[in-house]
């Protein structure tokens, strides 16, 4: 595995983790119990990694070309917004189509697209990209690059395994969910 591979899956972990703090803690605060908002079981909400993975890759390269920074940002939250909602889109309807079940559901807010996205949300995720990509992954950074890169490949090994395993229990405990209404009505038969 390389090293710029290995740094990536390290960032996917850390984008993943804190997105499953600011999900759980916004449910949470609402409900005033503790909500766990991810598909698998740890403390990881994927979609974050990846979401965040591609807007630095799509911003830096957008970014890059750009110096009125007025206009920078507003491309980055625009940009952002717009991959973030088709990845929110996405993620949404596949994981209703597979387990006929919603992870989130915008369906009471104005202008959604079948509850799996909305307006207002895509606006407050671009936001939350410029942040991202002008403040925290440089600092985020400027922590990780002094690591040497056996400390990111084994860490990225890590990573991979404990993923694979939370992946493979959170899809059978979900089949187990979606299919055991339909045994157990065929046990009552």
């Amino acid at each position: 595995m390389s090293s710029a591979l290995a740094q990536r899956m390290v960032l996917f972990a850390i984008y993943a983790f804190a997105g499953w703090l600011l999900e759980t803690s916004y449910a949470s605060i609402r409900e005033r119990r503790f909500v766990n908002r991810g598909f698998l079981c740890g403390p990881f909400c994927p979609i974050y990694g990846f979401a965040a993975l591609l807007i630095i890759a799509v911003t830096a390269q957008a970014g890059a070309r750009l110096d009125d920074p007025l206009v920078h940002g507003l491309v980055i939250v625009l940009v952002s917004a717009l991959l973030v909602t088709w990845l929110e889109y996405a993620t949404g309807w596949i994981l209703d189509r597979v387990f006929h079940r919603k992870w989130w559901d915008y369906q009471g807010r104005k202008m959604n697209i079948g509850g799996y996205v909305c307006v207002e949300y895509s606006l407050l995720w671009g936001a939350l990209a410029l942040v991202l990509a002008e403040l925290i992954h440089p600092a985020i950074l400027l922590l990780l690059t002094p690591l040497p890169s056996w400390f990111d490949i084994a860490a990225a090994w890590i990573i991979l395994l404990y993923f694979a395993i939370d992946t493979g229990v959170s899809v059978s405990r979900e089949w187990q969910r979606k299919h055991s209404s339909s045994l157990h009505r065929l046990k009552l038969r």
